[in-house]
């Protein structure tokens, strides 16, 4: 009898020693999101949306707990808030990373210290600036969302998973911020009527934003800056066989080459090859004859036309946003690469856009 007594105590003295660590839902405040916005005196407003799983939340119209303070730091911030609920704030499901665009424009690094030490925070933690406050935007109710926080992560998991955006997340904006061959970006966001919407790409120089590109640029932006294995994007121009076209199923591939002029200039080509499906044409040309050659060179010329509108704008702003730098890099010895300040160099480089568009289908109409 006492040798099977010995076994259920010591399980006993075991669950016993556990229990310290216990950790019941309704008691944790797991940050959703958190959003941080310029302050005076070099501070930041930080404001957290945590969700509500207790009755409370199931019986009223409020979902979310939403806490904002001012501090020094995120981690300092954190410790305030903490003393305004009755729930244990803990970071470990924090899903998107907010920045006022005021905050952005006067430097995100010092503020992204404390994300990277915590183990607990993910390195795939979207990365987004707002048009205005970010603390604004996750305060508000939107009659079609009940959860604002869940709606915008949700919003930015779609647009990332369909390609229709470059994938920004904590991993990559550090991994670029680090890298002196590339400049972070960031997805911009903004408030428009009762929903959120997502309005462009903000473009860093080191850890500072620089200038933002509007939503018509984003996929001409996207196939600067990776290849791209789905997505859909449309286009118009003034020409009559021309008019609006829209692509889906869209595969693209980018390659760049760097040379050396004798007089010791650099300049480079990037070589687009975009192949995609026809979902909608207006224009006179018809598809399903040989002059859909006529409009692959058209759609070719008009994205050769306009990534390099693009790319002109970043280089007047001086921020490699598709990391042109690191192709550079490669053609420079350690001590030239060095010695040379990128940004002025990018600003001031001759470089050249080609575009091959290749139709893989024209849907199932004959024209």
């Amino acid at each position: 009898m006492l040798k099977r007594l010995l076994p259920a105590a010591m399980l006993c003295l075991v669950l016993a020693g556990c229990s310290q660590d216990q950790r019941i839902l309704e008691r944790i405040g797991y940050i959703e999101t958190a959003a941080f916005d310029a302050a005076p005196e070099n501070k930041i407003k930080a404001t957290i949306s945590m969700p509500l799983v207790t009755q409370f939340a199931r019986d009223s119209k409020t979902t979310d707990e939403l806490l904002d303070t001012t501090a020094t730091s995120p981690k300092e911030a954190k410790s305030a808030l903490s003393l305004r609920t009755s729930r244990i704030i803990v970071s470990g499901q924090i899903r998107t990373f907010m920045y006022g665009e005021a905050l952005a424009r006067r430097g995100l690094w010092a503020h992204m210290d404390t994300f990277l030490r915590d183990p607990s925070i993910s390195l795939r933690t979207a990365m987004v600036v707002v048009e205005g406050e970010a603390g604004a935007i996750i305060s508000q109710e939107y009659p079609r969302h009940t959860k604002t926080a869940n709606y915008i992560n949700k919003l930015l998991q779609k647009e990332f998973n369909k390609q229709s955006v470059p994938r920004t997340a904590l991993h990559q904006f550090t991994r670029d911020y680090y890298d002196d061959g590339t400049d972070p970006i960031a997805i911009l966001i903004k408030e428009q009527e009762k929903d959120i919407t997502i309005s462009g790409i903000a473009t860093f120089r080191n850890d500072k934003m620089i200038t933002k590109l509007p939503w018509k640029d984003v996929y001409l932006f996207s196939l600067l800056y990776q290849n791209l294995s789905q997505g859909e994007f449309s286009m118009t121009s003034d020409h009559p066989d021309l008019k609006a076209i829209s692509f889906r199923a869209v595969r693209s591939k980018r390659r760049i080459e760097v040379s050396k002029r004798s007089s010791g200039e650099y300049e480079a080509d990037i070589y687009l090859r975009v192949e995609g499906g026809v979902e909608e044409y207006i224009g006179n040309a018809k598809l399903s004859t040989p002059e859909r050659a006529k409009v692959e060179k058209l759609v070719s010329e008009h994205i050769a036309t306009e990534a390099s509108r693009v790319l002109r704008t970043l280089q007047q702003n001086r921020t490699d946003g598709i990391g042109l730098g690191k192709y550079v890099r490669n053609k420079m010895s350690y001590e030239e690469w060095k010695g040379t300040d990128w940004h002025d160099l990018f600003g001031q480089m001759t470089v050249r856009v080609h575009c091959s568009f290749y139709m893989k289908n024209f849907g199932a109409y004959f024209d």
